[in-house]
């Protein structure tokens, strides 16, 4: 045998010192020929029961029975046989792997699953010799469960990294590592699954420009209600006032899109991975990274507040349009509306958070729900989204239909926050204009939700491999923000002008022109001017300014 090298040596020292047989704790890998195993085993275990937790997922392909040889040949890779002789463990030869693999791939396919990438053959060793040892598995023959080793050699077998059979259904299955916590596949933080570094760049300048203009604007309106609520005499009441709630949400969630501008990218979407501490996934659990959390309620509680709050305007114009309540009767019923625009939201929110379903976005990187899960995006984005679409074109539909049945001198005479009823018919036209961004929102959550797995799972083909379209999430982010943008617009009148210039007036350092007092000389008058004195001025005033006058024969001295 020729000598070992230095690097041999090494390498033989550090598995020796790692590797050691133990007795077999899996039950389904007993009595099959061996009882000791040593770890880490060939796809890079160090447990055994990480080793068995992965292999209760074949127990399907098992107890069907594809292959009388499977349940040898997983427990050869999983579970190895281990022997004091040598330092390596012992798995299954290449013949063993590729009689099991034609077996059993068709039932796999008809499933729609692939051969798992940590059981490929060709890294198996090809015959039992002198250089490899392996093992090749039972046999027709009554001594079927015996294993025959060669002599052992000092030939040690790669290990593999961890198990990846789960991942490798994906298209980029080499990007995604296989978390035994949670049972799924995380993408690596800087891959590229469906979006490029082009598309993530350009999406990242889209969203940073409709972020800031929507939180200028609906500050801009939100500051505007505020300053025009003068003493109890607010000119924005209801059916108007859930326009200043809605603009309060839609600048609230402009701040959680502001959050991970500063805070990054990678601070807020991607978590360290438990197996490799230096390398980082895209986050699946988001409560995990307070950036993450932090965004993730920003943008869901006030964008679900959002809609509602949209739900309770059309509410209130439908009983001011429709039913003809005033002002007064609509208030009365402000605790509901607060109860549905604030309670609502906050119960998904908390449904969420008790799931733990907070995830990251691969192109915006931000925190949300449903983002890597269809089954969330379904539940608690895509179904009360339209909902609250639904209810609200509904609730327009009916006021406008009301309001038209109605005749145009009882529309004429009827009073509202504008002082006309064409206010009535603008506030309408206002809400109406929030379905158009609302539906957009919603179609483009159905495209995602119907096409994501033809996306992220594997074609027969390459060529046949579909791509998601980037214009349709870039104009979700635009309809998003838009209704903030023009927040402004719900506020703009001549009032609000004049509302903030008195503002201006109290707040800046203007002071008021000094009045100019001039003296007041009294005068007599002659009696035919002012035939009768006032009772109170008194009679020694009117002798004393007389002393000055010339007596004259037509006066009459008193």
């Amino acid at each position: 045998m020729a000598p070992l090298s230095v690097t041999g040596l090494l390498l033989l020292v550090s598995i020796s010192c790692v590797f050691a047989c133990e007795p077999i704790q899996v039950e389904t890998c007993r009595g099959l020929g061996y009882n000791v195993t040593g770890m880490p085993n060939l796809v890079g275990n160090e447990l055994q029961r990480d080793a068995e937790f992965t292999l209760n997922t074949f127990q399907p392909l098992i107890q069907y029975g594809c292959s009388a040889q499977l349940k040898f040949f997983l427990c050869s890779v999983f579970v190895p046989m281990c022997t004091e002789k040598i330092n390596v463990p012992i798995g299954p030869c290449r013949g063993l792997c590729e009689s099991v693999r034609a077996k059993c791939f068709p039932v796999l396919h008809g499933f729609g699953f692939l051969w798992p990438a940590s059981l490929n053959c060709s890294k198996f060793p090809l015959v039992n010799n002198h250089e490899h040892m392996c093992m090749e598995g039972p046999q027709d023959s009554p001594s079927a469960g015996e294993t025959m080793l060669s002599p052992p050699v000092l030939s040690p077998i790669t290990v593999q990294p961890p198990s990846q059979e789960h991942c490798s259904r994906y298209v980029h299955s080499h990007v995604y590592v296989y978390l035994n916590r949670s049972g799924c596949c995380a993408p690596r933080c800087d891959a590229d699954v469906l979006f490029g570094p082009a598309d993530k760049k350009l999406a990242e300048a889209w969203l940073s420009l409709w972020a800031a203009m929507c939180f200028v604007s609906s500050l801009l309106a939100v500051l505007t209600f505020l300053v025009d609520s003068g003493g109890g005499q607010a000119r924005f009441r209801y059916p108007e006032r859930p326009l200043a709630f809605l603009a309060l949400c839609y600048n609230l969630a402009s701040v959680g899109w502001g959050v991970l501008a500063l805070a990054g990218r990678n601070a807020v979407a991607c978590s360290p991975d438990p197996h490799a501490p230096g390398r980082l996934l895209l986050s699946q659990d988001g409560l995990a990274n307070a950036n993450c959390a932090v965004v993730f309620l920003l943008l869901y509680y006030f964008g679900i507040a959002a809609s509602v709050w949209w739900v309770v305007l059309s509410a209130a114009w439908f009983l001011a349009a429709a039913l003809r309540w005033t002002h007064d009767r609509i208030q009365q019923h402000s605790s509901l509306f607060h109860l549905a625009g604030w309670g609502l939201p906050a119960a998904l929110t908390i449904a969420v958070l008790v799931l733990r379903d907070v995830d990251a976005d691969e192109l915006t990187g931000a925190c949300f729900v449903g983002n890597q899960s269809t089954r969330s995006l379904l539940v608690f984005v895509l179904i009360p989204q339209a909902l609250f679409l639904v209810l609200g074109v509904s609730l327009l539909l009916l006021g406008f239909m009301a309001l038209f049945r109605s005749s145009s001198a009882a529309c004429s005479s009827r009073r509202d926050d504008s002082g006309s009823g064409s206010g009535l018919v603008r506030l309408g036209a206002f809400g109406a204009l929030f379905a158009v961004p609302a539906a957009c929102v919603v179609a483009s959550l159905v495209y995602e939700y119907w096409e994501r797995d033809t996306w992220l799972l594997r074609a027969q083909t390459p060529a046949q491999q579909p791509r998601p379209c980037l214009w349709v999430f870039l104009l979700r982010l635009f309809m998003t923000l838009v209704v903030g943008v023009t927040a402004t617009l719900w506020v703009w009148s001549p009032k609000t002008l004049r509302a903030w210039r008195r503002l201006f007036r109290r707040l800046g350092p203007y002071k008021p022109a000094p009045v100019k007092c001039y003296p007041i000389h009294c005068y007599s008058h002659p009696p035919h001017q002012h035939p009768q004195q006032h009772k109170h001025q008194p009679l020694q005033r009117t002798h004393k300014h007389r002393k000055y006058r010339q007596p004259h024969g037509s006066e009459t001295t008193v």
